[in-house]
């Protein structure tokens, strides 16, 4: 690759992550440099970011703070190795290293969820006004988790019930340069301890107004209202023993222009998701411990289009109104044996169902075993090695194995390295149903004769920390074998009436590779820089030609400031994605700048104004407008 082509905004960003030795999986911060996060997503146990093998970042509840995040999808836009891509219905997917929008696994306090319109779980439909942390695990994840996390695993941790009185609301405006997309946000959480008994509840509000900036259909921006309420409920059995049950609603709208079957029509769409779920924990002995959790969860599509389009035999038409259903019972066992291998084994077992207005239903099942065994071998040395074997319905057996090891060079320098298997069926829509993507620009038609995908990955890291300082460098390779992408097939029409079809395939192989860096360092006088940069170069090994929406170069760096006597926290930064080549065109390398500030007015409220995307940088493919917004939150 040649990456000296790729602007100054790239090289800029190696220079600042190199120049000192740090950046806690991009998140430091003066309050935050000392604190050492546990994670559970790599081995379904609690580890430090020190002793959890493979590549993990946390996103904490401060970082989204400091980011303005109102989404997941907001939230997760500066990991390491993920960019946020625009899908059908637009969507806004995860791509990790590469591996596409299908191929990281989206999980709430590792419960997964229905998939959304398409097959697509948006995560712009995730409010973050329950979140606590949210854990990204770079890397193939099929040998904990199945299916969909051949790429990776986005984990959201949701709050725990407090043991004290607990209330929290936040209230904003803002609008874009062109007094366009005003925005007005609610978000408010109350909870509490009773003795034994635990109480948590949340929800949150959000409207957009549509915008456009070329004054052309489809609209840039659709008109949306995101609504979300959840709820927990814990109960203390006895010191050891505990339950918790809860819920999570959320309903989106948006509405909005499209370009569909050469005419511009409105697009009304109501997307409806609930989750429940009921979870026992117990600790049966010192050094056991027992999980059985039951999970229900579902989402339903409804999408309007006026006037209607075409239903004539052979026509490309819209998925209207959908509905999907995940039920799920799993269980889980963890005890240390020896003294030196913590080994866990759990059994899934999942259905999930879906029906559409074309009479088209799919039912599937998923009957799952796991066993892991951690075995810290030294101090110094530490080995994992795990595998799942999943009976899916469709697509037979499935054994992803997982080997990952930690040595410690010395107390504060690591190497880390994992290997691994993972696999994806196809979905429905990819096997059966026609979809439009890009606004109607561009229709992917299905292929009933797909297979699964199959992938083997490899990575390899060192990192480390001297006092304020901490950096990493990982390199990656990931083989997927019947990788399912669009091709491009044709295309129709010109001008404003182009269409560009495609057609889903298996690729023989397809080969992502590249490169990750993380760094960042606590200043003096309350400054920290942090930040993350990405090579990748994905390659289709059949053609010899790069994979299609995959940016060479991706980044993020930020500079904070915290003051805690004037109560005063600022963050100041710049976002670059690299060129992304498709077919039907090449689209532009693009670089952002954000700045917010917040000033603690009381113990309780604080003030925060900022502004998004400052140079107005535009992109035809969801890049909104330079945005003004101020707000405030209070907590007691």
């Amino acid at each position: 690759m040649e990456f000296k082509t790729k602007g100054m905004a790239a090289v800029g960003m190696a220079i600042t992550l190199f120049v000192s030795p740090g950046a806690w999986a991009g998140e430091l911060g003066n309050d935050e440099l000392s604190v050492q996060p546990l994670v559970v997503t790599t081995t379904m146990t609690k580890k430090s970011i020190k002793e959890a093998p493979g590549s993990v970042e946390v996103i904490t509840r401060q970082k989204i703070g400091d980011m303005n995040a109102q989404t997941l999808a907001e939230a997760v836009e500066n990991a390491a190795g993920l960019v946020v891509t625009m899908e059908t219905g637009r969507n806004k997917r995860p791509s990790i290293r590469g591996t596409g929008a299908k191929h990281t696994l989206i999980l709430i306090d590792g419960r997964r969820i229905a998939s959304g319109f398409k097959s697509y779980t948006g995560m712009e439909q995730i409010p973050v006004d329950m979140i606590d942390h949210i854990e990204v695990v770079r890397g193939p994840a099929s040998a904990l988790y199945g299916s969909d996390a051949m790429g990776g695993v986005i984990n959201v941790i949701t709050r725990k019930t407090p043991d004290k009185f607990t209330l929290e609301a936040t209230g904003q405006l803002g609008q874009s340069t062109y007094a366009e997309g005003q925005i007005g946000v609610g978000q408010a959480l109350v909870g509490g301890g009773f003795g034994d008994l635990g109480v948590l509840l949340s929800g949150s509000f959000r409207h957009k107004d549509g915008y456009d900036r070329d004054n052309a259909a489809p609209d840039d921006g659709d008109d949306s209202r995101l609504g979300s309420v959840a709820g927990r409920v814990s109960y203390d059995i006895s010191k050891f023993h505990h339950l918790l049950t809860g819920f999570e609603y959320m309903e989106k709208t948006a509405q909005g222009l499209r370009d569909l079957q050469n005419m511009d029509r409105e697009r009304d769409a109501d997307d409806d998701r609930l989750n429940l779920f009921l979870e026992y924990n117990g600790k049966l002995s010192p050094v056991s411990n027992l999980m059985l959790r039951a999970n229900h969860s579902t989402h339903e599509a409804a999408i309007e289009i006026d006037p209607p389009t075409s239903m004539t035999p052979g026509a490309i038409v819209d998925e209207n109104h959908s509905k999907r259903q995940l039920d799920q019972l799993e269980g889980r066992f963890t005890s240390l044996f020896f003294d030196r291998h913590m080994v866990t084994i759990g059994a899934e077992g999942r259905e999930e169902k879906r029906t559409d207005d074309s009479g088209l239903a799919h039912d599937i099942t998923n009957l799952s075993f796991l066993i892991q065994d951690e075995y810290q071998i030294t101090d110094r040395f530490y080995l994992l090695l795990g595998g799942r074997v999943d009976e899916h319905s469709d697509f037979n057996s499935h054994f992803s194995p997982r080997a990952s090891a930690t040595f410690a060079l010395m107390e504060n320098f690591r190497i880390k390295t994992s290997a691994g298997k993972g696999f994806r069926a196809p979905d429905i829509n990819e096997l059966h149903i026609p979809m439009y993507m890009k606004r109607g620009k561009e229709i992917y038609q299905p292929n009933s004769d797909l297979d699964p995908e199959e992938s083997t990955s490899f990575e390899l890291s060192l990192e480390g920390e001297i006092q304020k300082f901490y950096g990493r460098i990982t390199g990656f390779q990931n083989d997927i074998s019947d990788l399912i992408e669009p091709v491009f097939d044709y295309t129709t029409g010109s001008g404003k009436s182009k269409k560009d079809y495609y057609i889903y395939k298996n690729i023989s192989k397809a080969r992502m590779r590249g490169v990750e860096m993380e760094a960042g360092i606590d200043l003096p006088l309350g400054f920290d820089i942090s930040g993350n940069l990405t090579f990748l170069d994905a390659e289709n090994k059949d053609t010899g030609e790069s994979l299609e929406n995959r940016p060479d170069i991706s980044g993020f760096v930020k500079l904070g400031y915290v003051n805690p006597d004037l109560g005063i926290r600022t963050s100041l930064r710049l976002t670059h994605i690299g060129e992304r080549e498709f077919d039907a065109g090449d689209e532009a390398a693009v670089t952002r700048a954000d700045f917010k500030i917040s000033k603690k007015l009381t113990r309780q409220m604080e003030f925060y104004t900022g502004v998004n995307n400052i140079a107005n940088a535009y992109v035809d493919d969801g890049l909104e407008p330079m945005f003004f917004y101020a707000g405030l939150n209070f907590s007691y």
